[in-house]
């Protein structure tokens, strides 16, 4: 028998289902979102934003979530703890969770899953047992045996059911969907947080909303920070050819701002423009106890009127200075941002802290 990294690798390459589009190369995906940390890696590398993978890398998260944009149009949403290998006709998922919208082929070790643009979710459960949820669309599923069809026709899964497949592609079980199990999905890990969006959002909230009227297929996200700080610094390292940073984790920005809030209250009490350097060294040491993330550079926007507060001209000043370009901009590791103003008495400071992984 073949090593499973050979089988896996085979299969994913050897199906003959429609070639992606010619917008990009068919086997291709594009990382167009990342949650919860820098956790997301393209073979060994850590994956930023707008970076590619080709076939046959495999790509992975560990403790973060993300999309990808595949060369056929489609995307997919990949779980904490999940890996697949992308192949010219599909992709091969081999641990984790995969949500998937849109005209896009999948395989694991024991089924391999046609669509013509659809939404559906895939989980990989322990024991090598795999689990398919139509949400809305069809499925042609091809139960496999060591990456081999089993006899007999595919199944046509429809939308609104899911099924279990053992780990050499016997079917266990074939149930519609409740109400209760899209209210779990649509509030779960795979939708919210996400701001990219999903190719096959429309047809899944029409197709819930006939099917399930009290069911939102749109459920309330956290906004993301909009601040005017952060937007104009990301403007900025758009127009140098960087990556936008990416805001901090609920969990880490509320840290951050319990940090910063003393800090800025003393900028305001003393009209200076300098802080203790023993709290931001301690909390560097705190944040790098705990992981993933931890603050490595922070730029400073100084006490002023605040009725003179003007984010551009800030940024615009702070680009003058080496200092602060090669801060924000020029720093390849910087991966997070976020910025904590503070007002009191008619005037308003401001700091914004870097984060960048920590070192592995």
């Amino acid at each position: 028998m073949r090593p499973l990294p050979m089988l896996l690798a085979a299969l994913a390459s050897g199906l003959t289902w429609p070639a992606a589009t010619a917008a990009s190369p068919a086997g291709s995906a594009l990382v167009q979102e990342i949650l919860d940390g820098p956790e997301l890696f393209i073979e060994r590398r850590q994956a930023h934003v707008q970076d590619r993978a080709f076939r046959p890398e495999l790509v992975r998260t560990q403790n973060s979530r993300g999309q990808l944009g595949f060369a056929s149009g489609a995307a997919g949403r990949l779980n904490r703890f999940t890996q697949l290998r992308l192949g010219s006709t599909c992709f091969l998922l081999s641990s984790g969770q995969i949500l998937v919208s849109g005209q896009q082929n999948g395989c694991t070790r024991s089924s391999r899953l046609s669509t013509r643009g659809t939404n559906y979710l895939i989980t990989l459960l322990d024991g090598g047992e795999q689990e398919v949820a139509v949400l809305e669309g069809s499925v042609e599923l091809q139960p496999l045996a060591d990456g081999r069809p089993l006899p007999g026709a595919p199944l046509l899964v429809a939308g609104g059911n899911r099924v279990r497949l053992s780990s050499q592609g016997a079917l266990l079980f074939q149930r519609p969907l409740t109400a209760d199990d899209y209210a779990a999905i649509l509030r779960g890990p795979l939708f919210q947080g996400f701001t990219a969006p999903l190719p096959g959002m429309k047809a899944l909230e029409a197709f819930v909303q006939r099917r399930f009227p009290g069911v939102s297929a749109a459920p309330p996200r956290p906004s993301l920070s909009r601040d005017p700080l952060v937007e104009t610094i990301n403007r900025y390292r758009a127009q140098a050819g960087r990556p936008s940073l990416q805001p901090l984790p609920a969990d880490l920005a509320a840290r951050n701002a319990a940090y910063l809030a003393p800090v800025l209250e003393g900028l305001l009490a003393s009209r200076d423009c300098d802080h203790d350097r023993s709290r931001w060294g301690a909390f560097q040491n705190r944040m790098a106890a705990s992981g993933p993330l931890m603050p490595t550079s922070e730029v400073i926007a100084c006490p002023m009127p605040a009725g003179a507060w003007n984010p551009e001209r800030i940024v615009s000043r702070w680009m003058g200075s080496a200092l602060h370009t090669q801060i924000l901009i020029n720093r390849p590791k910087a991966w997070a941002i976020d910025c904590v103003r503070l007002e009191r008495s008619g005037r308003a400071a401001a700091i914004c802290t870097l984060w960048s992984p920590l070192p592995r």
